[in-house]
């Protein structure tokens, strides 16, 4: 998902904006200035650290996992514990080695120092944070929201030192191309954060055994379907806002009515009516397809921006 979530931002926002909206704006060709070579860098590193992070949550959630889906424990059954460990650790080693390139090259030493807090991070949500109350599903649903922000620092600011001083003597800035990828990166957040809620209902009854303190555990079941409610509510008003205020045209309006909203209202029903561990668990598959169609909202953003520039 991830390696789909960069190229199709990279090719279907940033790169449209700037060939068929800055460049005719600021009365210059424009390119993307962020090194192709350096850019798949940065996929491998964040599929490192994922992976990285998979390994280590599972290692510590055998026993959890145990009870709540006994069929897909792996570490421990089909992976020795010693391998899964060695396995964590190469992986983060390779991930922050290809980072620290990325913090040479770019000569910000600060970039090695958030990926470095990244892997700290993921440790300690594996051991502490996830069993914390709200904590654990805030980690999970940042991290899927730093694509897109990753995107936006690698990206525009290779695109600032290329291009500011001209688009500044002009009053230009990428204002409104961090609009769109921030945009991106709260969707990402939000449906991650309401499919997480989803998933310890699911997972309520190995949680509870073991001390996990998630909303489901903590305020009750009938609490986390109110949570999951408010929140699909803010992000069907957040599509429309960012609608009324960047889009405005009816191809975008039905797309995202039809594969964002609309499912949006339907798995928000069928998690409020439902009772058992199967609901919830296709409800939170459901929640992947949403996030999926707003990620390829960009590919119908790309054919409209050459559409309107063609009119």
């Amino acid at each position: 998902m991830v390696p789909l979530t960069m190229y199709l931002l990279r090719y279907g926002i940033i790169e449209p904006a700037l060939t068929y909206g800055y460049s005719f704006t600021l009365g210059q060709p424009m390119q993307l200035q962020f090194p192709f070579a350096l850019f798949n860098l940065l996929i491998l590193i964040n599929m490192l650290l994922g992976a990285a992070g998979y390994v280590i949550n599972d290692y510590f959630d055998r026993k959890i996992d145990s009870i709540n889906r006994p069929e897909e424990v792996i570490v421990g059954n089909t992976v020795h514990r010693r391998f899964a460990i060695i396995l964590h650790f190469t992986l983060n080693a390779i991930a922050v080695i290809l980072s620290g390139f990325l913090s040479w090259y770019f000569r910000k030493p600060l970039i090695l120092v958030a990926y470095l807090m990244i892997v700290g991070i993921f440790w300690l949500y594996s051991t502490t944070y996830k069993k914390q109350f709200l904590i654990g599903n805030i980690i999970v649903a940042l991290g899927t929201a730093m694509i897109p922000l990753q995107l936006a620092y690698f990206d525009i600011s290779a695109l600032i030192q290329e291009y500011g001083l001209a688009m500044a003597l002009q009053g230009l800035s990428f204002r409104v191309l961090m609009y769109w990828l921030a945009s991106f990166a709260l969707f990402a957040f939000l449906t991650n954060l309401i499919r997480e809620i989803i998933k310890d209902m699911e997972d309520f009854e190995g949680d509870a055994s073991y001390g996990c303190n998630t909303i489901p555990v903590i305020l009750g079941v009938k609490a986390a379907k109110i949570i999951v409610s408010m929140l699909s509510i803010l992000t069907i008003w957040l599509l429309w806002h960012f609608y009324d205020n960047y889009l405005n045209n009816q191809i975008s309006k039905w797309y995202l009515l039809v594969t964002v909203a609309i499912p949006l209202i339907v798995v928000t029903y069928f998690t409020v009516r439902g009772h058992s561990v199967k609901r919830y668990h296709y409800m939170s598959q459901f929640m992947k397809i949403i996030m999926l169609n707003g990620i390829l909202y960009s590919v119908l953003t790309y054919f409209l921006m050459e559409y309107l520039i063609k009119l």
